[in-house]
């Protein structure tokens, strides 16, 4: 992982907007932007993204909600959820530390799907996926144990959000869509950042996967 400052990896239609200067948190410091969210991801390619936001704006006329934008789709590692400041020295370590044990794998997506509670719709595999990316999710839980999550899952689903808001009452397709592939090499974590346009990834830290 290099040393740079944080950058910020996504923005209105894509765009990469430029950091603006870092601001510490105080006291009187508002708790929503004091606690945001940090997680851990793999980032498709440009091309996969491309198709999976094609796919996404379609989705909305079959089942409604909100497409997600291209610029924020990822395949979610570890969701750790609102953190106060002072935890990312220790997310940081729990990053390298997977990275040096866990080697590059390959991803597929090729089936819809939907968690009733939340309404969203995402592509995940219809096949187990490669023992190696529940093995860098097993990980990187294992070096954040001692992070003060809100929450831990039981359970590893690996998916990318295409939809936002999507009734229950509308059935997701079942055809297999896709498939969409790569080969994961590396991963990200990133701090959801408020900003006028609407939330972006703040990429924190970055690594290759090394095994």
């Amino acid at each position: 992982m290099s040393g740079r400052a944080p950058r910020r990896i996504s923005g209105p239609a894509g765009r990469a907007p430029r950091p603006g200067p870092r601001v510490e948190p105080t006291a009187q410091t508002p708790v929503a932007e004091r606690h945001r969210n940090h997680f851990f991801a793999l980032l498709p390619p440009p091309a996969v993204r491309k198709g999976l936001a094609l796919l996404a704006a379609e989705l909305p006329e079959a089942v409604g909600g909100r497409a997600e934008p291209a610029h924020r789709l990822h395949l979610t590692l570890l969701f750790l959820g609102p953190l106060p400041p002072g935890h990312e020295a220790a997310l940081l370590a729990a990053g390298a530390a997977a990275a040096a044990a866990c080697g590059p794998f390959d991803v597929e997506l090729d089936h819809l799907g939907r968690f009733p509670r939340s309404d969203v719709v995402w592509v995940g595999p219809s096949a187990p996926p490669e023992p190696a990316l529940p093995a860098l999710h097993s990980a990187l839980r294992r070096g954040c144990a001692e992070v003060p999550v809100s929450r831990r899952p039981d359970k590893f689903a690996p998916h990318v959000t295409l939809l936002r808001g999507s009734g229950p009452e509308d059935e997701v397709p079942a055809d297999p869509v896709g498939p969409w592939r790569w080969r994961a090499s590396r991963f990200v974590l990133l701090r959801t950042d408020p900003s006028p346009e609407g939330r972006v990834y703040t990429a924190l830290g970055e690594w290759p996967l090394l095994s």
